[in-house]
């Protein structure tokens, strides 16, 4: 005993200087000071050790020689060094002394000194106890917004002063000064990247591994619970994906940094936990980190993107956002220039990428090169395109696209004038867009005679009266004009006027029909009116079972996620069983 009071003596002598250096006054909050002493792998070891005698095999009063004989018997630790684990851990009121009687074996009768494990902390100053960066022990900066804290030597040289305010509160000022998001949507966004990363979450992330036979020629390691009041002792915030999905449920983010600092304080609690540990749970815990930052990012591109991405409504990819993307032509090795939506632009020192997403399913993203970016408006003719039915589609999405932008009267932002994509969704001469249904002629019906008085079937009316063609247009096969709807540039024109596929022809004899049916309907309104609600009666029904299909679809995968759970469930108790079934066999043996 004497020789761990003078231990303690020296201890304090060399470290427990550092406990309240640079207060700024007396009675003022402390700027920079040493939070905690003990690392959380000694903790854990030390809990261990207490957890070991007092557990129901063994029932013994957990004293310091216990302590040491146990950690020396696992982890071939000194006398010495479990001395000074215990001095930091109680001078970090994580762990308490007391002084009992003895109630079993050479004890018995004798008061002794035992170490026991707290069930609370007390009063916390407002400040983590963890380096928010290194998630290590030590002296600390604590900000002067938020309760994190952070090694000087972590911090960017921006971040150091003596009033600390952190990056992850620099953050979110800032984004409450500069954006003005649509609450409603970024939190439901933030709802489906909850979803996402609920399928990378382990069943348990503080579940840890103990080594077994350490001094033995092979060592193995054991899986231990965790114990509730492990969390209480060390997260000065607890923070799981299941609660940051509720705050998204009730809209309680305001920016976009609020939830990636929920997110970061996740992953700092969880490398706190963990910290030291060589099993520590990391193939797991990267993918959940990885896929949530990279969904994070993609909301700081664009959230209207995102969100029609996972809501899908009809031709969502065509829908513009706020403000719309750049459009232009990227060509990725292998592949000739396709139609595509610049998503952001990366600058790497001298050399300038473009992060672009392409017009037609399956909607892939690329980083390209700005020497192979070109603006919307250059001439297809020198971009040498290849004629497919994937091209023909995205070009009609990029005209769905830029049509909307017209009806919207959306303004795409124009690059700087040394860029290559400069002027690139510049207003287009008026001139409509043509599609692939109108690449050939399209015969114009004869007009009906007027003395036909009796309404007869569109079908019978289309029969009796051939379409007249003027030799000389048939002879040259050009396309008849058409009349202006919508802004669209001429290259693209060109482009649509190129395309002879088989499918084309097809579309246009059903569009000559469409014509014809018109021209017929236009002497005949009773007819016209009739089509017209027929139609319309059709549209609606077909609105009606698309919508139960919808749904059935959705209670559907419902039903297979509750059955694949109650599934999982089973095993894992049958799994369990065989465990301490196979426990109890050696046990026994």
């Amino acid at each position: 005993m004497l020789r761990f009071e003078l231990g303690r003596i020296l201890y304090h002598i060399e470290i427990g200087t550092h406990t309240f250096m640079n207060m700024e006054n007396v009675g003022a909050r402390p700027i920079r000071k040493v939070q905690r002493k003990s690392s959380t792998g000694e903790l854990h070891q030390i809990w261990d050790a207490i957890s070991y005698w007092t557990s129901d095999s063994m029932r013994q009063q957990p004293t310091q020689e216990r302590i040491h004989s146990f950690l020396k018997a696992r982890y071939g630790i000194t006398e010495e060094s479990v001395n000074a684990m215990l001095m930091r851990c109680l001078d970090d009121q994580l762990l308490l002394r007391e002084t009992k009687q003895g109630t079993r074996g050479k004890l018995l009768g004798k008061m002794v000194e035992i170490h026991t494990i707290p069930t609370s902390l007390q009063k916390s100053d407002g400040w983590d106890w963890y380096c928010a960066i290194c998630h290590d022990v030590g002296i600390v900066t604590g900000c002067v917004s938020c309760h994190r804290v952070y090694h000087n030597d972590c911090l960017p040289d921006q971040y150091k002063s003596d009033n600390l305010k952190c990056p992850t509160c620099t953050e979110i000022e800032d984004e409450l000064s500069s954006k003005n998001h649509n609450l409603e949507n970024l939190n439901k966004c933030i709802g489906f990247v909850c979803e996402r990363v609920k399928l990378f979450v382990p069943e348990n992330l503080l579940l840890r591994k103990v080594p077994v036979g350490l001094f033995q020629k092979s060592v193995s390691y054991q899986d231990f619970e965790v114990e509730p009041y492990r969390e209480v002792l060390i997260f000065y915030e607890q923070m799981s994906v299941g609660k940051m999905a509720r705050k998204a449920q009730n809209r309680e983010y305001k920016t976009l940094a609020e939830f990636v600092a929920d997110a970061n304080t996740l992953f700092h609690n969880v490398q706190v936990f963990h910290h030291g540990n060589n099993q520590f749970p990391a193939p797991t815990l990267k993918p959940m980190q990885r896929t949530l930052m990279h969904d994070a990012d993609e909301l700081k591109n664009c959230l209207q993107c995102f969100l029609y991405s996972n809501e899908q409504p009809e031709n969502w990819y065509c829908l513009p956002c706020d403000p719309p993307h750049t459009l232009v032509y990227a060509k990725q090795k292998g592949y000739c220039y396709w139609p595509a939506k610049v998503i952001k632009k990366n600058e790497e020192g001298r050399k300038v990428k473009y992060d672009v997403r392409f017009f037609g399913p399956p909607y892939e993203r690329a980083l390209i090169e700005e020497a192979f970016i070109k603006p919307i408006t250059t001439p297809v003719s020198s971009l040498s395109l290849k004629r497919t039915a994937k091209l023909n589609s995205a070009l009609d999405e990029l005209e769905n696209h830029m049509n909307q932008l017209n009806m919207s009267k959306s303004t795409v932002p124009v690059a700087p004038k040394n860029s290559v994509v400069d002027n690139a969704t510049a207003s287009p001469p008026k001139k409509r867009l043509k599609t692939a249904k109108q690449q050939e002629k399209v015969p114009k019906p004869a007009a009906p005679k007027k003395e036909v008085a009796v309404a007869v079937p569109v079908v019978e009316q289309l029969a009796e009266e051939p379409a007249v063609v003027d030799a000389k247009e048939e002879e040259e096969k050009t396309e008849p004009e058409l009349p202006v709807e919508a802004d669209m540039p001429p290259e693209l024109d060109a482009n649509r006027n190129s395309v002879t596929s088989s499918d084309s022809r097809k579309v246009v004899m059903e569009e000559s029909s469409e014509d014809a049916v018109s021209s017929s309907n236009a002497t005949n309104g009773e007819v016209s009116n009739a089509n017209a609600e027929c139609l319309e009666q059709l549209r609606q029904k077909h609105a009606v079972e698309v919508a139960k299909m919808q749904q059935a679809h959705a209670e559907e995968i419902k039903k297979l996620k509750e059955e694949h759970r109650l599934q999982a469930e089973v095993m894992k108790e049958q799994h369990r069983v065989a465990i301490e079934e196979t426990k109890a066999k050696i046990w026994v043996k």
